[in-house]
């Protein structure tokens, strides 16, 4: 489909060129190379023979590319890693490796560079990218306009690691039970979603959009402090202030959305590196952490509603972040979508889950809402079997 796409517009350019030079413009073109002199003649053509050939464009050099590779580079750049790539595509690590390579080799530019927390995508790597989300988006529609059978309307919903995982999930089962004519895919990933891409139709995040085309819509806020587990309290003591940092183990979250530039006010430092201990780009593993002692992390406070098993910690520390929803213009027509817009305004409606509300409401203030049957239902369970002990 690719080579046929930019074949056909190729031949397009070509035609054009062919139309130029017919009639009278191309017999006088003619006409005007049987009256250069001999001599001159001769200079252009040895100019034309040692003169290089420009560099291909990026365009004529896709024409080499085979479509299923870039499809694998698709799926495997979506994912954030080779290791990731490779349990979405079920395809071995060398494999993808090979395939990558012979798509570097043909366009003759590098596509990503690994490092440690996964893929870091060059130039020429996102601009890939972004062609194959359009092929895929187009191979979409073709593939939409020929099937008229019948079938469940497919929703995506891109959301950070945390909010997918811990709040959404749990309350997405019941949404789809309610609407099963819907094909519900929720993208848990901290990196955000190119919604103007086509990678979801709507994505929750915690930083306005680059593409003002978009629209967006803000949800409520997500509210941070500082949480352990009572085991590590136990073992290092509660602190009552930010001062006391250099006696505690901190950890830590790197990923995209994490504002990582604001650890010099949270440890009242610039010398960061001297109180991490522990570093990870999962939410998951952040999380599992602190709970299972690791040290002191920043959580949201809805955290205390998942598990019991972690305490929030009054040192003077409280961290505010926007949840912003964004939408294509083009999606909003669709019945599936609106109405997971709907369910998403009611799963952060800071008037019934007060974790969400643009003030702060701190953990101990909403035991109550916790405890209520629509809220611990959906955690049951779910942390709390985490091997470490009841404090």
């Amino acid at each position: 489909m690719l080579k046929s796409i930019l074949m056909t517009a190729s031949s397009a350019s070509n035609q054009g060129r062919r139309k130029q030079l017919t009639g009278p413009s191309k017999k006088k073109a003619v006409l005007g190379r049987k009256m250069l002199p001999r001599n001159v003649k001769e200079e252009l053509r040895r100019t034309r023979q040692s003169s290089p050939k420009g560099p291909a464009s990026l365009s004529e050099k896709l024409k080499r590319v085979d479509w299923q590779d870039l499809e694998l580079f698709l799926e495997v750049a979506e994912a954030g890693s080779v290791r990731a790539g490779a349990a979405v595509t079920r395809h071995s690590i060398g494999t993808i490796r090979r395939r990558i390579a012979r798509i570097e080799d043909k366009l003759g530019e590098s596509l990503a560079v690994r490092e440690p927390l996964g893929l870091k995508l060059t130039p020429t790597g996102h601009r890939l990218l972004s062609i194959a989300r359009e092929m895929r988006r187009l191979r979409s529609n073709l593939e939409s306009d020929e099937d008229v059978s019948p079938r469940r309307e497919r929703v995506r919903i891109a959301v950070t690691e945390g909010l997918g995982t811990y709040w959404l999930m749990p309350r997405l089962v019941e949404f789809q039970s309610h609407h099963p004519d819907l094909d519900i895919v929720l993208i848990c990933d901290m990196n955000r979603s190119d919604v103007a891409g086509g990678e979801s139709d709507l994505a929750i995040q915690l930083e306005q959009p680059q593409d003002e085309r978009m629209l967006v819509e803000r949800l409520g806020c997500l509210h941070l402090m500082p949480f352990a587990s009572d085991r590590y309290l136990r073992e290092a003591g509660i602190p009552t202030s930010v001062d006391e940092w250099p006696n505690h183990r901190l950890v830590w979250q790197e990923a995209d959305q994490v504002a990582s530039h604001l650890l010099p006010y949270i440890l009242g430092t610039s010398e960061v590196e001297d109180f991490i201990v522990l570093r990870t780009n999962s939410s998951s593993a952040h999380f599992r952490a602190i709970a299972s002692g690791g040290g002191i992390g920043i959580l949201p406070t809805y955290a205390r509603a998942v598990s019991r098993r972690v305490r929030p910690l009054d040192v003077g520390l409280r961290l505010r972040r926007e949840i912003f929803c964004i939408v294509h213009p083009d999606r909003l027509a669709s019945s599936g979508v609106e109405l997971a817009l709907d369910w998403l305004r009611e799963s952060f409606d800071g008037g019934r889950f007060a974790w969400f509300n643009d003030q702060f409401v701190h953990p101990q203030e909403f035991e109550q809402a916790i405890s209520a049957p629509n809220v611990i239902s959906l955690f049951e369970g779910f942390i709390d079997t985490l091997n470490v002990d009841d404090g």
